[in-house]
């Protein structure tokens, strides 16, 4: 086993998967923290995991420039989606549960169909790595950070971009959405800033010592953020 990369609940609580370094994901039982199973499929180690809104599936990143879908249950490999010219840094399922998104090295994020991994669009504009990507919680729109410094929120029905965030002078490790989808929280530099999702203002900087803001995430009301540092 490697460093463990990526950890998420699943919605229902009873499990947790974990990426690692290893090549490898692995599916936990959150009160025993017994091992329930491993997903075996990629090629270079998994830097992004999510459970599907029904917890009825994963979704791994690589740098095996792939994502792969899995069945949580019994494990199995049910989609590989290929179209990444380099390692995907960053997966998220929509709140249906229909879409996937990924953010890869490769300067871009695409969306998928869920179900049957069709490509449905290119997100194109970001002039370097693509690090952190999440859906909005009705699921329109996705926010895309970037190590070029910027965020940028586009429309997840036909990936026009909406608006592009900028102020950060170092690179956006993480992005979130507000769960009543009106404010963004990104990650970097030094600080975290809130926006305002709809036109994009910046609304408020959180800073704190010098260390490196790498992870961000609202509480599940909307008035707190939680930030993680290097």
């Amino acid at each position: 086993m490697g460093p463990v990369t990526s950890v998420a609940f699943r919605p229902s609580g009873t499990w947790i998967v974990t990426g690692s370094s290893d090549k490898t994901a692995r599916v936990w039982d959150a009160h025993s923290g017994k091992p329930l199973r491993e997903l075996k499929g990629h090629t270079g180690p998994v830097s992004s995991v999510a459970f599907s809104p029904d917890g009825s599936w994963i979704v791994t990143g690589s740098s095996d420039s792939k994502a792969r879908v899995w069945e949580a249950q019994s494990g199995r490999s049910l989609l590989e989606l290929k179209g990444h010219a380099i390692a995907v840094s960053s997966v998220a399922f929509s709140p249906d549960g229909s879409k996937i998104v990924t953010g890869s090295y490769d300067r871009t994020a695409r969306v998928w169909d869920a179900h049957i991994g069709t490509p449905l669009r290119e997100l194109k504009g970001h002039t370097s790595y693509v690090s952190s990507v999440a859906f909005s919680p009705d699921g329109t729109r996705i926010v895309t950070g970037s190590q070029d410094n910027t965020a940028r929120v586009w429309d997840a029905q036909d990936g026009t971009l909406l608006r592009e965030l900028k102020g950060h002078t170092g690179d956006v490790y993480s992005v979130a959405f507000s769960p009543d989808g009106t404010r963004i929280v990104t990650g970097g530099d030094t600080t975290a800033r809130v926006w305002d999702a709809h036109r994009g203002t910046l609304l408020r900087e959180l800073k704190g010592d010098m260390s490196i803001v790498m992870s961000v995430s609202f509480s599940p009301d909307g008035s707190r953020i939680v930030t993680g540092c290097s």
